[in-house]
């Protein structure tokens, strides 16, 4: 078992396939086909309440957003979502990740986003799971493409006493074009109503859309405009608050220096090394919070080389991995 889990780390480190590090993958990937999504699920989670408990972490702000992992073979069927041409790849494995950005950047969970899948049921899912854990949400971080009426439904629903507090980026479309166009001075405020239809019922959530004017510039050098969803306090530092929601994107560059490569076509495995990646994240973050600060890709190199050793010398464990 140390030997599989060193080459893993192995694969993590170098990025790459991991069926050609060992000769135990193929082994390893019957064993995952015989679990469940759930199962995988519930064992992150498990950890993840570790890691919360741990650090006695409470406030925080959270932050969903897409990961993809571009797919290059012809068999990803309805598991893989149709991209824009990007590195020669058509297709990607794409994940929906809810994670904490302040005051630490960890990923919470992942679940796996395939052609036909409904995005706001699966953010809700997310933020069900969110709501179960023993945290405080502050507020939660959506870029352009969450700006969907059944997601802010279900954000200003008042469940528990009080909705969610979110800041949702909002694409400039005309209705959008028409708020920039009545904002005379720095910031604009606008009670703004939206419509679905679901299952044969129609709904009309309504939302607070703020802009605000001439924050910095495009890549022309033009004034450049924000605007904003959300039931926060209206105020140009809405701007501040929403440029946190790229430490998500800092999170999945860190996970993409430990990807673990794999050829195989199992959308299980490949839940379940994108969970191991954000695994492998999460202990890291906490070594270099609780014992010594190291860079990710030393500490990868560092457990691959305990994990060698106990694998060649089996001697009695001694100390967590972080």
């Amino acid at each position: 078992m140390s030997g599989l889990c060193a080459d893993i780390f192995e694969s993590s480190r170098t990025i790459s396939y991991v069926e050609t590090i060992g000769n135990k993958a193929d082994t390893l990937h019957k064993y995952i086909s015989w679990s469940e999504e759930r199962i995988l699920k519930r064992a992150y989670e498990l950890q993840v309440r570790h890691f919360l408990k741990k650090l006695n972490i409470k406030k925080v702000e959270l932050a969903i957003d897409g990961k993809q992992d571009l797919y290059y073979g012809e068999n990803g069927s309805l598991n893989v979502r149709q991209i824009k041409h990007e590195n020669g790849a058509d297709e990607a494995w794409e994940y929906v990740v809810i994670s904490i950005i302040h005051p630490v950047k960890i990923p919470l969970m992942a679940v796996p986003y395939k052609q036909g899948d409904d995005l706001d049921k699966i953010c809700i899912e997310l933020l069900e799971y969110a709501r179960s854990l023993p945290i405080i949400i502050v507020k939660i971080l959506f870029d352009r493409g969450f700006y969907h009426a059944h997601l802010i439904d279900y954000l200003e629903s008042r469940r528990e006493g009080r909705p969610l507090p979110y800041l949702i980026f909002v694409p400039k479309n005309e209705a959008v074009k028409e708020y920039i166009e009545k904002t005379k001075g720095k910031l604009g405020i606008f009670k703004h109503q939206m419509r679905y239809k679901k299952e044969k019922s129609s709904w009309k959530p309504a939302t607070t859309i703020v802009v605000c004017k001439d924050v910095g510039k495009n890549k022309e050098g033009e004034p450049y405009d924000w605007v904003f969803a959300t039931n926060l306090k209206p105020s140009r530092r809405l701007v501040r608050d929403y440029r946190k929601r790229w430490n998500i994107e800092t999170g999945f560059r860190i996970m993409e220096e430990g990807k673990i490569k794999t050829k195989s076509n199992s959308p299980l495995v490949r839940f379940f090394y994108f969970l191991l990646r954000a695994l492998l994240m999460l202990v890291w973050v906490m070594n270099n919070i609780i014992r010594v600060f190291m860079t990710y890709k030393s500490y990868l190199r560092a457990v691959e080389h305990r994990l060698r050793v106990v694998a060649k010398y089996k001697p009695p464990p001694t100390q967590p991995l972080y």
